[in-house]
């Protein structure tokens, strides 16, 4: 049999509290699979079998007290997968830092279906024009040759009344 293939939202919640229900139906209708992994090895073999754009994390997941290490983690193991941070409401992070780390979007915990959805879009965007990006191929276009008599010219240094001629090879 062959399965449909599928691409993986990955989700990575350590210790916090995630509630998955929104992020199933929600992915769902961006024709993605919602998969939650215990640590970044699961997350890298994930991708051995589908396709992940997007991993929403919680620093704790990734054994990090910085959100900064915890997305340099993330980038450096899944360079081509797109990093969503989520966070409590009150937790404060330097969100220009995070971004120059690789950071794509946030997500305040708990997750609420609304932000959620604009999030996947957000997501859904962004692969979408990283896939156009790929299948663009660039249009090489031949050189025309000459035809023989564009190559014959007379010979500037000789007496054209005479009929000294040179062709363009010599």
């Amino acid at each position: 049999l062959i399965w449909p293939m599928t691409d993986n939202i990955i989700v990575m919640p350590g210790q916090v509290s995630f509630d998955l229900g929104a992020a199933h139906s929600l992915a769902g209708e961006f024709g993605w699979t919602v998969k939650v992994v215990e640590d970044l090895h699961e997350a890298v073999a994930r991708q051995a079998f589908r396709r992940t754009p997007a991993l929403l994390f919680h620093r704790d997941a990734l054994g990090c007290d910085s959100w900064l290490d915890a997305v340099r983690l993330v980038k450096s193991a899944l360079p081509d997968v797109l990093p969503v941070v989520c966070h409590g409401f009150s937790e404060p992070i330097d969100w220009p830092v995070l971004c120059d780390a690789g950071a794509f979007h946030s997500l305040w915990l708990p997750l609420r279906e609304n932000e959620l959805r604009r999030s996947f879009g957000f997501i859904w965007a962004a692969d979408k024009r990283l896939a156009e990006a790929t299948y663009r191929v660039p249009m090489i276009v031949p050189v025309r040759k000459r035809s023989t008599p564009q190559r014959i010219r007379p010979t500037p240094d000789h007496d054209v009344r005479n009929g000294d001629m040179a062709s363009a090879d010599g």
